[in-house]
């Protein structure tokens, strides 16, 4: 019999290989995340344009290709998809087109979505005299409203945030990458 290295349990050294390479893709999606946070931080309003305009062409692509999908569908499906279709390729070109536009409908959708929640924190904690609460709800007021009032602040708010947020979901994802890397190593 010749000396051939079998390992004791193959199915072991399967999932530890296969725990590795998990790993090894978690970790370079961390380091994308991390990236992403990094640009947002540095340069929000650019980051942000430049995202809102791969979701155009992103959306343009979708929209094209449910229209290749309706055209071989029959019936109903074909009118929804293609009604679908068109819409999409419709957003996707105004998207494309005006870039600076989404961004200040974004902005003034975050802006009116902070008054509201200020107003609903102020509402249901000024009846239990809590005056943090109703301070905080005041703030979210001034907040949303200067977000409606001043596009280029909200859209560098919203990138900081997204951009802090990625930041500490990449670093969160490295880390368990990392762990699951050396258990699968020490295993």
């Amino acid at each position: 019999m010749d000396d051939v290295n079998i390992p004791s349990n193959p199915v072991e050294t399967t999932m530890t290989k296969t725990l590795r390479t998990l790993s090894l893709v978690e970790l370079l999606n961390a380091a994308l995340l991390i990236g992403l946070g990094i640009l947002l931080i540095w340069w929000p309003g650019l980051t942000l344009r430049s995202l809102v305009i791969f979701c155009g062409a992103f959306l343009l692509v979708e929209s094209v290709s449910t229209m290749i999908g309706a055209w071989h569908a029959t019936g109903l499906l074909r009118w929804v998809a293609g009604t679908i279709g068109v819409i999409g390729i419709a957003l996707g070109l105004l998207v494309l087109l005006l870039p600076g536009l989404t961004l200040s409908f974004i902005a003034v959708a975050v802006g009116l979505w902070t008054i509201v929640s200020g107003i609903a924190l102020m509402a249901r904690k000024a009846t239990d005299h809590r005056w943090l609460h109703v301070l905080g709800g005041l703030l979210l007021v001034l907040a949303g409203g200067w977000f409606v009032i001043d596009h280029t602040a909200a859209i560098i708010t919203i990138g900081l945030w997204a951009g802090m947020t990625l930041l500490a979901i990449g670093a969160t994802q490295a880390a368990a990458a990392i762990a699951v890397w050396r258990a699968a190593k020490n295993s």
